[in-house]
């Protein structure tokens, strides 16, 4: 289906594209002229009434406004996470430009007009700039509103609205004698084509399925999801759920079973209560905190979880190849492979739970207590960067390290960390050699004193690479013991202090839906 989606989506792309070639090709060889010439239109007084309204409509459909409000509406979807649509509608502008291009190219003249005093008649005239982001504009609404699964009738309604639209924009260019008919179906075919080939080459097949060509479920399945989402971290959630119930009716799935998380309880429950009703699948919207809480909880239970990255961290699913765009998250969950991964059972002082991606005792953990909140919300993972420039002359700890029962190794450290991946954000690469699968638990310890070993340590990190201040082990079963409390982190949340932290890996125990030939 999604090979097929492709194609039509590519050959919906081709038929503009196509037709705004010929066309113009035509256009240039003066064979259009005729046509032009018993489709003039009638001589027009701007003093009159129906002057003055033509007037004002060209400069409310002026191609600058057309342009803001695409660019708003990309960056409107960016910040819902729609990023692949995102990308295709700010790529679509490129329309406008080309348009420019070949205006200065041919230099094919407007006809006479007597709004020629009017600030929208100046310049060539092919192709018709009002008409190009005339069809972005309202091909971008139209996408909009099938990409937020809105009703069919109000899907319907945007439709006839956005071509009435359309036709009005081409009907007082050509009263006002400011194009002629060539010039606007050309402007119409290059922002047909524009949009369509920036939503085909971005992957994004929605446009395929606002045609009504993509196909339905020919038949009912019967299974049943679970969602789990942390509503702070879920920007739009009548949008997410729209978007969550149209993929499960696209697929013939039974009505989802919704479970938010409360500040109480960041998932426990709501994981139990999916496991209870016998969910075939939990998806999990939130950041890394609610991922962790709900995997925990299903490490196990053979339950295939889709990550819907929510937060700004989603380490798990940075280290899984998932990607941050909604779309894409949704059609991993839904179509890709279930995949054991590893989890990590770990022990406190005071409390034993799992984790997925890393924790660790020391500055690590004061990094994330001292990040502020509000902060993440405005700068995203600089916050963090911000947050550790404060840890730098922080006092290092006795601790010590046992890996798989061998000989205990004393340290002073200022971080001790154990991973299950390696990667966090900025693409930090921390444990170089750390793979989901592979069974093993990586393990860094380290005091970097001077500023030559924070420089080595940064270029390590960044490079992806082992650096001198830092030791690396690798095992299954790790023990940190710190002669005091010490703050301690679990993927990427502050959890308290302890004195002893016990981590042992659990091969395979939670199956992810992962991007197929990972």
């Amino acid at each position: 289906m999604k090979r097929r989606r492709q194609q039509l989506s590519w050959l919906v792309a081709a038929a503009w594209g196509g037709g705004f070639l010929i066309w113009t090709a035509l256009a240039a060889g003066r064979r259009l002229d005729r046509l032009d010439a018993a489709l003039a239109a009638p001589w027009l007084d701007p003093a009159s009434p129906m002057g003055q309204i033509l007037s004002a409509f060209a400069l409310v459909s002026h191609p600058a406004l057309a342009v803001m409000a695409v660019a708003g509406i990309a960056a409107w979807a960016y910040q819902r996470r729609l990023r692949r649509l995102a990308a295709a509608l700010a790529g679509s502008l490129s329309g406008w430009v080309l348009g420019w291009l070949v205006k200065a190219w041919l230099a094919h003249p407007r006809p006479e007009s007597p709004f020629a005093a009017a600030i929208t008649y100046g310049g060539y005239g092919y192709p018709s700039n009002h008409m190009t982001m005339a069809l972005i504009l309202v091909s971008t609404v139209a996408t909009m509103a099938t990409a937020a699964r809105r009703s069919p009738v109000r899907i319907w309604l945007v439709r006839t609205m956005g071509g009435l639209y359309v036709v009005a924009v081409a009907a007082d260019r050509w009263l006002m004698r400011h194009h002629t008919f060539s010039q606007l179906v050309g402007g119409g075919l290059l922002g047909a084509a524009a949009l369509y080939g920036a939503l085909s080459l971005a992957g994004e097949h929605t446009i395929t399925e606002s045609l009504g060509i993509a196909s339905r479920p020919r038949e009912h399945v019967d299974k049943r999801a679970a969602i789990i989402y942390n509503p702070s971290k879920v920007t739009n959630f009548d949008l997410f759920r729209k978007r969550v119930e149209y993929e499960l009716r696209h697929r013939g799935w039974k009505p989802p079973l919704w479970l938010e998380t409360e500040v109480d309880d960041p998932g426990y429950q709501m994981a139990r209560d999916a496991i209870a009703k016998h969910a075939d699948l939990v998806l999990v919207a939130g950041g890394d905190g609610t991922v962790r809480v709900v995997c925990s909880e299903l490490a196990g239970t053979r339950i295939p979880v889709g990550l819907i990255p929510a937060g700004t961290g989603n380490l798990l699913a940075r280290n899984l190849g998932i990607s941050r765009d909604e779309q894409r998250a949704f059609e991993v969950a839904f179509s890709g492979e279930p995949t054991p991964v590893d989890v990590v059972r770990f022990t406190t002082d005071d409390r034993s739970e799992h984790f997925l991606v890393m924790s660790g005792m020391g500055v690590d953990a004061k990094v994330m207590s001292d990040t502020n909140p509000e902060l993440k919300k405005i700068v995203g993972s600089a916050a963090y960067f911000l947050a550790a420039a404060q840890q730098l002359r922080t006092r290092p700890y006795p601790v010590t390290v046992t890996v798989d029962g061998g000989e205990p190794l004393q340290r002073c450290a200022l971080l001790a960390l154990v991973g299950n991946v390696g990667t966090l954000q900025g693409r930090i690469r921390i444990f170089p050699n750390a793979a989901a699968d592979d069974g093993l638990l990586d393990v860094l310890i380290g005091n970097p004193t001077s500023a030559t070993d924070w420089a080595k340590v940064a270029t390590g990190l960044l490079g992806g690479s082992q650096v001198e201040p830092l030791e690396y082990a690798q095992g299954r079963h790790v023990v940190f013991e710190a002669a005091e409390p010490v703050e301690y982190q679990l993927d990427g949340d502050a959890e308290g202090t302890t004195r002893r932290f016990e981590a042992e890996v659990v091969p395979g125990g939670l199956t992810v839906m992962l991007p197929g030939g990972r």
